[in-house]
């Protein structure tokens, strides 16, 4: 499967990762509130392309997302292995790219705010996995 070069990899505070197949899927699902509140800790293209996440007028506003330009490949590396380790135990580990793949072609169904984070509780006791989205 060809990935759009607008493909994203969000991951929050708690290491649960979430791929969009594109930047505005993830400003449309994201919530401004757990943006402002600090709850994404990173957002990376397949390839380690960094892009900024904000929520420039507040947690009520709309969100924003936008390359920076910069890259850290090593680091969503090893946020992507962590992933592996919590998420999909037993199963070999995969790079970025094929993670990110993974995703997109599951039947997960993203789940936002609060919600989410119930949602991800509750698959955390259904060994489902946690946090995996594939708009």
């Amino acid at each position: 499967m060809e990935l759009s070069s607008d493909v994203v990899l969000v991951f929050d505070r708690g290491e649960d990762l979430f791929v969009f197949e594109s930047c505005v899927q993830a400003v449309n699902w994201i919530e401004a509130i757990d943006v402002d509140e600090g709850e994404y800790t990173a957002v990376y293209s397949p390839d380690g392309g960094l892009w900024a996440l904000t929520a420039p007028d507040g947690p009520d506003g709309p969100v924003a997302l936008a390359r920076t330009g910069g890259g850290d490949p090593g680091d969503l590396e090893r946020r992507v292995a962590r992933y592996w380790i919590r998420h999909r135990t037993g199963r070999p580990p995969q790079g970025p790219l094929e993670t990110a793949r993974l995703l997109i072609g599951s039947d997960d169904e993203p789940r936002g705010g609060w919600l989410g984070r119930v949602v991800g509780l509750l698959r955390r006791g259904t060994g489902r996995g946690t946090g995996i989205s594939a708009p």
